[in-house]
């Protein structure tokens, strides 16, 4: 656990009891800070995971709010826009500061190397590959953030050890103290402006990853990107080294490796590898941790294979941007797209369709996306997930040449499923169902062949 220094006795606000929330109370319970906490769809139950003696349970409204140090909002819950919760709406009435759970970890004073990534797709790939390689060359790591366990959650590594955090745009504007060796941006494009009240307030999100790097440091920007491209020109200290990659800078050694198809993992794999180099680990350390590394579910992750066809999980596409770096990763697609909309629909995905036999689209945006295909793509409409998989198959086994099944919505889950995980697990579901009816009919052909 990290556990912040300089904090004991000090009242804390705590907003939000999910992952980032109880890593949080669990914190500052260890720091001896007091904790008052509240969450808007727990109410009255103390989550598991944290019963110190310290930690007091109270609506917000009831908080002493002229004694607190400081509220600590989870990054789901908006502090400035659409509308700011009243929680954090008061807490900037009063002059107390609104800071992350990241911020309190970073309090911990590691002597670890602090390699912080953003960007508005590939990060959660980026994060976990820089982790898989550097472990595979011995290094001693702790990763989470965004990714995996929350920041608090972390052990720390310790001296010539690196922690590596997954950073939203939410956890960059709250977390003041962040100042890392490494500061990467992978690219940025329109994607929560809601919460940012627009593209500039979103650009200027992702911005505060360079301003924050130390002195000392080294920036590494995706030069693909033309907002981050910019950011080589911002205002950053004399002494931070600042390095741009593009895919093309990717190594040679990511073909071996199925998990890192795509223009956008090219580019994953540049920013890696560009870390790596800096750290002076050698080529041949990074192509085999590529060669060894699995990828992310959810992210063109293979799910089924029968015959001809196989099905790919890219269910964390949920802008048009990231379904159209899918679109490009195979040939032969039957893809599967809808959710709920984005601000600019079916976006970039729209223009990504040479390789596109057949759309079949779900959820609250079908209507809009089957209308902004209109004479690009054929396309059918479809009630749910499940029939348009099967609608999927079945066109796909009319065909004898390889076949991809992707699933890459370019659209948030929310007017079907709880998250993406969900949408990906009942693709995968459909899948695995589809491939063992395929492959028990095949037997059986392949038996009845020879009676």
């Amino acid at each position: 656990m990290m556990i912040p220094h300089n904090m004991s006795g000090q009242r804390i606000g705590l907003l939000g009891l999910g992952r980032s929330g109880i890593a949080a109370a669990c914190s500052l319970a260890a720091a001896g800070a007091v904790t008052y906490a509240y969450d808007d769809k727990t109410h009255s139950d103390i989550p598991s995971g944290c019963t110190a003696d310290n930690f007091i349970w109270q609506d917000w409204q009831d908080w002493s709010w002229e004694t607190l140090d400081a509220l600590v909002i989870s990054p789901g819950i908006p502090h400035l826009h659409p509308k700011p919760h009243p929680a954090a709406a008061k807490a900037t009435s009063m002059g107390v500061p609104i800071i992350s759970e990241v911020e309190l970890a970073l309090r911990a004073k590691s002597n670890a190397r602090l390699i912080a990534i953003t960007g508005t797709n590939g990060k959660s790939t980026c994060t976990a590959l820089l982790a898989h390689c550097l472990t595979e060359a011995g290094a001693k790591i702790a990763v989470g953030g965004n990714i995996g366990d929350a920041a608090c959650s972390l052990e720390d590594p310790g001296t010539n050890g690196y922690i590596i955090l997954e950073l939203s745009s939410y956890q960059l504007e709250t977390t003041p103290s962040l100042a890392p060796d490494f500061g990467v941006v992978l690219n940025i494009t329109p994607d929560h402006l809601d919460r940012h009240g627009g593209m500039d307030g979103y650009v200027a999100a992702k911005q505060l990853m360079v301003t924050a790097t130390r002195a000392g440091g080294h920036v590494i920007l995706g030069s693909d990107d033309a907002y981050v491209r910019d950011f080589a020109n911002t205002n950053v200290a004399d002494t931070v080294t600042v390095k741009t990659v593009t895919s093309s800078d990717a190594p040679k050694g990511r073909d071996a490796s199925p998990a890192l198809k795509g223009a956008h993992n090219a580019q994953n794999a540049a920013a890696m590898a560009s870390i790596m180099r800096l750290l002076g680990y050698a080529e041949n350390m990074i192509d085999a941790g590529m060669a060894s590394f699995a990828g992310l579910p959810h992210r063109l992750q293979p799910v089924g294979q029968t015959g001809h066809i196989t099905f790919i999980n890219d269910s964390k596409a949920t802008n048009g941007v990231a379904a159209a770096k899918a679109l490009t990763a195979f040939n032969n697609i039957y893809w599967i797209a809808g959710g709920l909309a984005k601000d600019d629909g079916i976006g970039a995905a729209g223009d990504a369709l040479g390789a596109v036999k057949k759309a079949y689209l779900i959820g609250a945006a079908a209507d809009l996306f089957a209308g902004q295909l209109d004479g690009k793509c054929a396309t059918e409409i479809h009630h749910d997930l499940t029939s348009a998989t099967y609608a999927a198959f079945a066109d796909a086994q009319s065909v004898s040449h390889t076949a991809h099944i992707l699933l890459s919505p370019a659209a948030a889950s929310f007017d079907q499923f709880d998250s993406f995980e969900a949408r990906g697990d009942a693709f995968t579901t459909v899948a695995k169902t589809l491939c063992a009816t395929s492959s028990r009919s095949m037997t059986s052909s392949i038996g009845g062949s020879y009676a």
